[in-house]
C-alpha cells in the first residue's frame, strides 16, 4: 500500500487502515498479545504494529466496540476506495494492490482527465509466502 500511497500522493487520495482487534490473540505464536482492554491499549498495539512492520501509512483506530468495522461489513482483512461522496466503488478480501491502483487510476483521470494515470502496480512473481 505504501508503493500505491507514494503514487497517488499528489492527486488528493487518503490511505488509511483500520486497527480493529488481535486477530489472534495468545494463539499461534502470538502467547504475549492479548484481547484490548481499553482505548488505550489498543493504540499502544496500534503503535507497535505500526513500529514493527514499518507501516508507513495511517493507522485508524476503531473505539472498543468497533462501530466503524461494524459499519463496513465487519470482515477481516478487507480493502476499500472510498470515492469523494463517500461511495464504496470497491472493495475486496485482503489487498490486491493491482486492482486498488486500476480502480484508483479510473478515479483520479475521470477527476482530472487532464492529468491521467495509468495502473502500473504489478505483484507478479512476488512471492506470498510468510
Amino acid at each position: 500500500m505504501e508503493q500505491l500511497q507514494d503514487k497517488y500522493k499528489d492527486r488528493d487520495v487518503e490511505f488509511v487502515a483500520m486497527y480493529v482487534r488481535e486477530p489472534h490473540a495468545g494463539e499461534r505464536g502470538f502467547p504475549s498479545y492479548h484481547d484490548h482492554t481499553d482505548v488505550a491499549d489498543k493504540m499502544e498495539r496500534a503503535v507497535e504494529l505500526q513500529q514493527l512492520k514499518n507501516v508507513k501509512i495511517t493507522i485508524g483506530v476503531d473505539d472498543m466496540s468497533q462501530k466503524q468495522h461494524a459499519a463496513i461489513g465487519n470482515l477481516p482483512n478487507m480493502a476499500y476506495v472510498i470515492d469523494r461522496s463517500g461511495h464504496v466503488v470497491y472493495s475486496n478480501t485482503w489487498q490486491h494492490a493491482e486492482d486498488i491502483d486500476a480502480t484508483l487510476a479510473k478515479l483520479v483521470t475521470a477527476d482530472d482527465p487532464t492529468n491521467p494515470v495509468s495502473p502500473t502496480i504489478s505483484t507478479k512473481g512476488l512471492s506470498t509466502a510468510i
